[in-house]
């Protein structure tokens, strides 16, 4: 195995699992689209919340994408021969996750825009909030791929994926959501996009390698 031929063969592994990444879509719509019918959809509500439920609306479609990140190649075997590929783990684990982020969180970002305007939110704010969704999410993904490792080998993992991960992100949700509420009265935000990048840079060097090691005792 070598890197290139582990690439192509998660593309494929994308594109047998093509229905998860449009279900994970179609979920993130839904609830966006469902918070205004359902509490009011009137732009004095919408425009201040708009950062919260798009947020909480992501948060919730990662987590339907992610549980399920490293299960295929669990039941097909394809994990025992990352181990003793002799390749670095931690950096095939991180290629997997990247690819699944690109799959899942750039349709997301496009579909963005469409729904900012039904929310009322201006675009300047709108930009805001794209750079905390690019900013935030792959912390986002890599912390709930080191969740997904550790039950990977479970039948039943996925609210256990949840239990395991959902406190890591709170940090990512309110510094996301507190750079657009400063962006939207008027105060500097750059602290808050700051951090984004940093909490997503530290789980860059930490996820993988945690994941690693628990994909590890998974396999063995």
């Amino acid at each position: 195995m070598t890197y290139t031929s582990f690439m192509r063969a998660q593309y494929a592994v994308l594109w047998r699992s093509k229905q998860d990444v449009l279900n994970a879509l179609l979920f993130f719509v839904i609830v966006v689209t469902l918070f205004p019918l359902g509490i009011d959809p009137s732009p004095a509500f919408l425009t201040p919340a708009a950062g919260g439920i798009v947020w909480c609306a992501t948060v919730l479609a990662l987590l339907m994408a992610i549980e399920g990140v490293f299960k295929e190649d669990y039941r097909d075997g394809s994990m025992e021969q990352w181990v003793v590929s002799g390749l670095s783990l931690s950096l095939l684990v991180l290629i997997k996750v990247m690819l699944q982020w690109g799959a899942v969180v750039l349709p997301l970002l496009v579909m963005t825009p469409l729904l900012g305007q039904m929310l009322f939110l201006p675009n300047d704010d709108l930009g805001v909030l794209m750079l905390t969704l690019l900013l935030g999410t792959p912390s986002i993904f890599l912390m709930g791929a080191l969740g997904a490792a550790l039950t990977v080998s479970l039948k039943q993992g996925a609210m256990l994926v949840m239990l395991l991960i959902l406190p890591f992100y709170v940090p990512v949700i309110i510094f996301a959501t507190s750079g657009l509420q400063a962006a939207q009265a008027g105060l500097p935000y750059s602290g808050f996009l700051a951090m984004l990048l940093a909490m997503s840079l530290l789980s860059l060097v930490v996820s993988p390698f945690l994941s690693a090691i628990a994909i590890k005792a998974s396999v063995n």
